[in-house]
């Protein structure tokens, strides 16, 4: 799991002051309490403007005879929030009043303040749940198991968002998803007031990616009963349940398990030369969509080709190259080939298996170096 952050990529300033500074500010009140604070702190504000106020109009200096300025007076209030007194008490005993008011006040609104953020902090459910709430346009994944963990980690590494709801907190990758950013609520997704929590009003999406399909179903219909437009990503290991989902509840969709790993692990156990393999289709017209990295060796003849005229010439499609640390996607068909590079294709098996004779899968160099994957080289 700890490899996967180096794909992430870096967030702009503009997100990172929302993640940093804005929404901790939001969710905090937004936590149990926040409306009573909020009204103690809009009323203490208040106070300090009108404190300033009446400085700036009715002090007088009791020795000099001098009054205050706006700056001089905001100053004098503020040094009565830490217990100074930068002027002399004055004359006029409703002025008095604001030397005593405003740290009295000061000691109530900053302490509860900080016994709240202090509360906050000890009670991490509480704070998770504060800072999904200030989510919107996100993906709730439920369940936290190796897929899932995946899954979020894809997640933030395409620099979109997730809040994750796990029913154990004994979890071994509570730690490690909350230290990517990820808020983490702890309950039961399947009841209602634990996927509002998770702010399921503003969310794009929803992912039930727990061991069980029924738990997963049943999290599916809550989330599409509280929000009917929800697009919903199911984990399912029946492949004829997952039809039957798909078909009779309107799921955008019910990926099966078995259905997505099969050819994968057929791939596997064989030669042919595939990094990846996915089916599509059904009945006769089901396919298999391959990608493979390649490396080009010296000693290739495929040195020199471009990429137009490797697609052409094998009926290949290249979908990524990587040359001299720089990666295209889609690079255009004049991109020369080059000993060293780096290039992913999605083609035929038979395609992959003539072109695997040319230069070797990144994921058989070993075996190249060793002298045990045979290349045909120009006769």
């Amino acid at each position: 799991m700890a490899k996967t952050k180096k794909r992430r990529s870096q967030k702009s300033i503009g997100q990172q002051v929302i993640s940093y500074v804005c929404r901790p500010v939001l969710a905090y009140f937004r936590m149990p309490g926040s409306k009573t604070f909020g009204i103690l702190f809009v009323l203490f504000a208040t106070l300090l403007v009108v404190a300033v106020a009446d400085l700036e109009i009715h002090y007088v200096h009791p020795e000099t005879g001098q009054r205050l300025d706006t700056m001089a007076a905001a100053y004098a209030v503020l040094t009565l929030l830490v217990f100074e007194n930068a002027f002399p008490l004055p004359d006029s005993w409703m002025t008095r009043l604001i030397f005593f008011i405003v740290p009295i006040s000061g000691i109530l609104v900053l302490g509860q303040g900080i016994i709240r953020l202090g509360s906050n902090l000890l009670n991490r459910d509480t704070w998770n749940r504060a800072m999904a709430s200030t989510y919107k346009n996100h993906t709730i994944v439920c369940g936290l198991g190796k897929v899932s963990a995946r899954v979020v980690r894809w997640i933030v590494d395409m620099n979109e968002e997730a809040v994750v709801i796990e029913n154990n907190p004994a979890n071994r990758f509570v730690e490690e998803v909350r230290s990517w950013g990820v808020p983490i609520i702890i309950g039961d997704a399947r009841r209602a007031e634990v996927l509002k929590d998770a702010a399921i009003g503003q969310a794009e999406s929803i992912v039930p990616c727990t061991n069980d399909d029924l738990i997963n179903l049943s999290i599916a219909l809550e989330a599409r009963r509280l929000v009917p437009k929800i697009k919903v990503v199911l984990r399912m290991f029946d492949v004829e349940m997952a039809e039957n989902v798909r078909a009779g509840f309107g799921i955008h969709t019910a990926f099966s398990i078995p259905e997505l790993s099969a050819p994968a692990f057929a791939a596997a156990a064989t030669r042919v030369p595939l990094d990846y393999a996915f089916s599509y289709g059904e009945g006769d017209q089901q396919g298999l969509l391959t990608i493979t990295n390649f490396t080009l060796v010296e000693e290739s003849t495929l040195n020199g080709y471009t990429v137009g005229q490797l697609e052409a010439e094998f009926n290949v499609a290249v979908i990524a190259h990587r040359c001299a640390g720089k990666f295209n996607l889609h690079p255009p068909d004049d991109t020369v080939l080059s000993a060293g590079d780096r290039f992913v294709l999605s083609a035929s098996i038979k395609a992959l298996k003539e072109i695997s004779h040319l230069t070797p899968p990144t994921r058989e160099m070993d075996r190249y170096q060793q002298g045990r994957w045979s290349l045909k080289t120009k006769t």
